[in-house]
């Protein structure tokens, strides 16, 4: 079930993530140190405010929308939907105008005053959008949100530059484009209402009951993943934060892109277990659903760490090479670590509600991330932000995993894990050996190169499992 949802969610999965990824490499390209840096910190401050104005409600949706599947609940719930949304995005439009102005770029023109909210504004709308066609599992919809956006926003985006100007503003104004018109292409299809009131308000207290504990700790959880950013740019300048952003971004993506393979239709799937049979059967279905995550994770990580330096020769414009090649193992490390985490270690506090649990492990990294990346930044420069990013991820998987394993009997796939490590590192000394690559199409080879040896050494490992499976389904197949 949960390998043919992944398998279904995997067009949506890839192309939409691996298209913010060639948008980072083109940008390097494209537009100077400075605008790079603006465009990110615009874009990592959305990140902050989605969480702490909306993550909240998407948390609730996701958790407990099937609760509402009569008419009368369904519209209830519809009628609070559309008040959150709509408060939610104009304080955040509000609140990115300060931000941009006080932190990110004082001098900021009207036009990129007006790009920066529509980007917000679309941005908005369209995440939200996606979650609730994934809660109800109206998968095309939730891949046409979640390729549309990136990839038309990334086109236009560059459209606009060679057009107009390389400025941050045309950038953030191709995505605010291509994210409205993925909302209006959604939303006749999406099952919603569009009256405001009467406003329920026992829905809404119940969503702020479960939901404040992941504003703060998701708000706390963007410090950890994005202080860094902002620590460069005041202690470095915005064009350090520029040069910052290729390598660092490029390594949380990777690892983000690896998890999302799989991480769509594993929770709701545990969500399920735990609704219809407790507690038990939800902690077994996310013991598999952490090996599949493991098992795409793990190997994405080894791959983009022994193929970096023809990844940055081959792929990144020259003034953002060294840094890149500096940063890009430390960032896919700490994005890795944090994957695994927040889709498996911390999944166990949402599905028993225990979301102050996960606020925890979320200051843990928050404050490691803060005072490490100072430290770190004054330091050794970059490279230190950089692994300032990998002890904090690493100090907060540790306090979840504790938590999950002591309190509520997390299982944690050890088997597997270490079958997993065996391919992974068969296919690291397979591209060890290979010579630098010299064109993409040669990388591209290496990476399939390195893909099919580590399916082939897992297939060899899981192969007794796999013939066990299939005795057993002919045996049963034969006394029926």
């Amino acid at each position: 079930m949960m390998l043919r949802q992944s398998l279904l969610y995997l067009p949506a999965q890839i192309i939409g993530p691996v298209m913010q990824l060639v948008a980072m490499v083109v940008w390097t390209h494209l537009v100077s140190e400075h605008t790079l840096g603006v465009i990110t910190l615009v874009i990592a401050t959305h990140e902050l405010l989605q969480v702490a104005f909306l993550a909240w409600w998407s948390q609730f949706a996701l958790r407990f929308f099937g609760r509402f599947s009569n008419a009368d609940d369904a519209g209830r719930f519809y009628r609070t939907e559309n008040v959150v949304l709509l408060s939610s995005t104009i304080v955040q439009s509000v609140a990115v105008i300060a931000i941009l102005l006080v932190v990110v770029a004082p001098d900021a023109t009207r036009t990129l005053i007006i790009a920066t909210v529509a980007y917000v504004a679309s941005r908005t709308l369209s995440l939200y959008v996606s979650e609730r066609a994934r809660v109800a599992q109206q998968i095309g919809l939730y891949s046409v949100q979640q390729i549309f956006g990136p990839t038309v926003g990334f086109l236009a985006g560059w459209v606009l530059i060679e057009l107009i100007a390389p400025a941050p503003e045309w950038v953030l104004a191709g995505f605010a484009i291509a994210q409205l018109l993925a909302v209006l292409l959604v939303l006749p299809f999406l099952n919603c209402g569009f009256s405001l009131r009467p406003f329920d308000r026992d829905i809404f207290r119940h969503a702020l009951h479960y939901g404040m504990p992941l504003v703060i700790g998701g708000a706390l959880s963007w410090i950890g993943l994005n202080a860094p950013r902002f620590i460069v740019n005041d202690l470095m300048g915005v064009a350090a934060a520029g040069l910052f952003a290729v390598g660092y971004g490029l390594g949380q993506r990777a690892a983000a892109v690896a998890a999302m393979l799989v991480t769509a239709a594993a929770y709701p799937l545990a969500v399920k277990r735990m609704e219809e049979d407790g507690s038990a059967a939800a902690m077994r279905q996310l013991a598999d659903n952490g090996a599949l995550l493991l098992a795409v994770l793990i190997p994405s990580v080894v791959g983009l760490f022994m193929l970096r330096y023809d990844i940055t020769q081959l792929l990144i414009a020259e003034p953002f090479r060294a840094t890149t090649l500096a940063i890009l193992p430390l960032s896919v490390l700490a994005g890795g670590i944090r994957s695994a985490r927040a889709h498996f270690c911390d999944q166990v506090f949402l599905l028993h509600s225990q979301t102050r649990l996960a606020m925890l492990v979320m200051a843990v990294d928050a404050a490691a991330a803060v005072g490490l990346g100072i430290v770190g930044t004054l330091l050794w420069g970059l490279v230190g932000a950089a692994a300032a990013s990998v002890g904090a991820g690493t100090l907060a998987a540790m306090v979840s995993f504790a938590m999950g394993l002591m309190k509520f009997r997390l299982q944690i796939p050890w088997l597997h894990l270490l079958r997993i490590v065996l391919a992974a590192g068969a296919m690291a000394a397979a591209l060890f050996l290979l010579p630098q690559a010299r064109h993409i199409a040669v990388l591209l080879g290496y990476i399939a190169f390195g893909a099919a040896i580590y399916l082939a050494v897992l297939g060899v490992l899981y192969g007794p499992r796999l013939l066990r499976a299939i005795s057993r389904r002919t045996n049963l197949s034969a006394a029926e």
